[in-house]
């Protein structure tokens, strides 16, 4: 799996065309500038339609929510403010729940009741009349009763004919608790005729007349019969009477009279829906919107929002021109932000300015900073958080430092402040944020050394951002406890804005063929799965790579270039001895040499090889493009003249010279002209005999000739000055190699 991501990882290297910085850029064309010219209108665009993309034409001097408006801001003209599509909903959600529903009271039920009660009570009073006095009902006349009146139950027919019960009574006692009791309001068929929800109050229809009601007062058929058990013991209080025979006979003729009537009621709702007003609120002109020193609340900024909604209208119907203005405003202000990083690059970076995909990598950190900053906004204005100490403003500060230099990072920090500060309405505040957090950053993170460096730079943002917070909240004369959570914003930012810095940063440095400090620290630990195999396999070309790094660290000191990348790159520049190691001198144990049966062509093609090997070694093994270049150019395009004079000498033709050079490229940086004049010194200086200074210097001096007149260094950047102080650097270390050691004496000597 990590094998197939380095594949990939290199082919959007290739995609993008992605040079390494050490390589010597090269002259700029038509085409290079053209697409300069098109990144800076292609990114300054997509940030003024990106960020904010939702006040893209807003005029940047209305305050938003939360604000204090430094002025009275009127109304120019009438402005209405029309609810949304949720108001409306919320709107007729409430008149839907206030309309009540409509019950149709059927009168008729009642009179029912009572005519079934008196002829139920009559019958059994006629039944009991012919029974004589002594003698108990029958169960003829039980059943007559009992086919009429199918749900009465046998106990209470029976009771009805005994003599001692007046039914008289019975009729008019019922009759008065139907009438006062149960049917005062009505009886509803059960207790889902009403739906749950809506209003709590009912209109009961009985005619013409309406009356509104609480629904809780209404009874179902169960209720009323509880009602009546209710009305019965209250009535024996006072009076005796058998309340079992009375509510078993009475419960019997309680049926509903009350029903839903749905035309009457949607009639009604659709009537409260048509009330709705859409307008939310009217400005009349000349009103005042905000006070000057008033926080500007939800209301307000609607009316703000419709303001500036209208004049861009206005303008519109003026023309295209006018309606864009703001738009235009916004990248004439991008592109003169971004223009004046392509001046400084332009003038003090030229090798970044010249590389388009380096300024592709700068412009991406922006679009990130700009794509961090607006998600984590949306996210805290979700939430409910509006403090801008929230912003991780710190992000691209540290990257752009990190991946080119602190000044690169300053001059990016202060176009982020700008850009920030007038983005955000010309807030001061967010400017002076960036500015400060953003120039700590630089300065921590310029030397970077090791990933735990990060700490440092993550105590200083969160530092920055306490003191900051600290100065500016007393300013505004802020009451201490609502500058608390300020600080926990801001210190909480300080490490989320690093971890996030150190997430992206390795992304970059393998797309874009950046080659930090930190990559190369790692890459210098001897314990390297690479160095740890060239120690094991090849022990000699380990040997010669350790001192060619040291000469190579010495004179990139001498000449102030970058050494830890010399030294790193001189570490792995003969990494493709490990497949054959026993072709080069280095690595011979015996005194016969393997390339005495051979012939010179076959043994300069062997030669050779551990270039392009020790290229795909590195490739495989993630080396970055800084220290591969190493591998390729520290032979440059120079003779095997050992095999070159051998195939003369065997009559080989001298056109043929070419079949003996190693394939290149020439060096085309300082570090790697220097590991090409290292690797030649340290192999030369092993056949010396006696290494004394002065030969030791001579040698090093007809070196660096031979490859300066053989054209090996025409194409990095060294000056004759530096060759003079590259030899020097060459000469200390090498004789410090050869030094002197006493000669003890042995024990028979003593």
């Amino acid at each position: 799996m990590a094998k197939l991501i380095r594949i990939l990882v290199r082919r959007i290297q290739r995609l993008l065309k992605v040079q390494s910085e050490s390589r010597q850029p090269q002259k700029p064309t038509t085409q290079t500038r053209t697409i300069k010219v098109l990144l800076l209108l292609l990114f300054a665009i997509l940030l003024v339609v990106m960020y904010p993309g939702e006040d893209l034409f807003d005029p940047f001097d209305i305050p938003r929510r939360g604000e204090i408006s430094l002025q009275d801001i009127l109304a120019p003209f009438e402005i209405t403010i029309f609810k949304s599509e949720q108001d409306l909903s919320e709107d007729r959600a409430r008149e839907r729940q206030s309309v009540p529903y409509v019950l149709n009271a059927d009168t008729s039920v009642v009179a029912e009741a009572t005519q079934r009660l008196e002829a139920f009570l009559t019958l059994a009073d006629s039944i009991r009349a012919e029974l004589p006095v002594d003698m108990s009902p029958s169960q003829a006349p039980v059943e007559l009763i009992s086919d009429r009146f199918p749900l009465m139950s046998q106990s209470a027919i029976e009771k009805s004919l005994r003599q001692p019960i007046d039914l008289d009574r019975v009729e008019e006692q019922l009759r008065q608790i139907y009438t006062n009791e149960i049917y005062r309001l009505g009886v509803l068929p059960n207790g889902a005729t009403l739906p749950e929800g809506g209003s709590r109050s009912v209109v009961i229809r009985k005619g013409e007349q309406e009356l509104s009601f609480q629904r809780d007062q209404l009874y179902d058929r169960a209720t009323a019969n509880l009602r009546l058990l209710t009305a019965l013991n209250r009535l024996a209080d006072r009076d005796t009477i058998d309340v079992d025979y009375y509510y078993n006979v009475g419960k019997n003729f309680i049926r509903p009279n009350l029903a839903i009537d749905r035309e009457e009621y949607n009639a009604r709702v659709d009537k409260a829906l048509e009330s709705i007003s859409p307008v939310k609120k009217i400005v009349e002109e000349g009103d005042i919107i905000v006070r000057a020193g008033q926080r500007v609340t939800t209301d307000q900024e609607e009316v703000l929002v419709e303001m500036a909604r209208i004049q861009r209208q206005q303008a519109a119907e003026e023309g295209w021109f006018m309606a864009a203005l703001p738009f235009i405003g916004r990248i004439f202000l991008s592109l003169a932000a971004f223009m004046a990083l392509y001046l400084f690059l332009y003038n003090f970076r030229r090798t970044v300015y010249n590389s388009n995909p380096k300024i592709l990598a700068m412009f991406l950190v922006f679009v990130l900073q700009f794509g961090l900053i607006y998600l984590v906004g949306g996210m805290a204005e979700r939430i409910g958080i509006s403090s801008i100490y929230i912003y991780p403003v710190a992000v691209l500060p540290v990257m752009i430092t990190v991946l080119f230099d602190p000044e690169i990072g300053i001059l990016s920090t202060i176009i982020l402040a700008l850009l920030l500060g007038v983005m955000h309405r010309f807030s001061f505040t967010i400017s002076l944020m960036t500015v400060v957090v953003g120039l700590v950053a630089c300065f921590s993170a310029g030397r970077v050394y090791k990933r735990s460096d990060f700490y440092r730079i993550m105590l200083a943002v969160i530092l920055s951002y306490v003191l900051l917070i600290l100065v500016v909240e007393t300013l505004k004369l802020t009451p201490n406890p609502e500058i608390m959570p300020e600080l926990a914003l801001g210190a909480l930012n300080g490490i989320i804005t690093i971890v996030l810095a150190i997430f992206f940063l390795p992304i970059f440095e393998s797309l874009f063929g950046f080659t930090t400090d930190l990559t190369l620290l790692e890459l210098s630990d001897l314990n390297h799965p690479l160095l740890k195999r060239l120690a094991l396999e090849a022990p000699g070309t380990y040997h010669h790579s350790i001192v060619v790094g040291n000469l190579c660290e010495s004179a990139a000191k001498a000449i102030t270039a970058n050494h830890l990348l010399a030294r790193v790159g001189a570490y792995y520049h003969d990494i493709g001895k490990m497949e054959i190691p026993e072709y080069f001198v280095e690595n011979q144990l015996s005194v016969k040499s393997r390339h005495e049966v051979l012939t010179p062509s076959m043994s300069s093609l062997i030669l050779s090889a551990h270039v392009k090997k020790g290229r795909w070694l590195g490739e495989e093994a993630g080396l970055p493009n800084e220290v591969l270049n190493f591998i390729e150019e520290h032979h440059g395009t120079m003779v095997m003249s050992y095999f070159y004079d051998k195939a003369l000498k065997q009559g080989a033709d001298p056109a043929d010279i070419d079949k003996y050079r190693y394939p290149g490229p020439k060096p085309q940086t300082r570090e790697t002209g220097i590991s090409m004049l290292a690797d030649a010194v340290e192999a030369a200086s092993r056949t010396l005999d006696e290494p004394k200074p002065a030969r030791i210097n001579n040698l090093i001096q007809r070196i660096i000739n031979d490859r300066f007149q053989s054209g090996q260094l025409d194409e990095c950047p060294l000056t004759l000055r530096d060759l003079a102080r590259i030899k020097e650097a060459f000469a200390k270390v090498v004789m410090a190699a050869f030094h002197q050691r006493i000669v003890y004496p042995s024990k028979d000597e003593k």
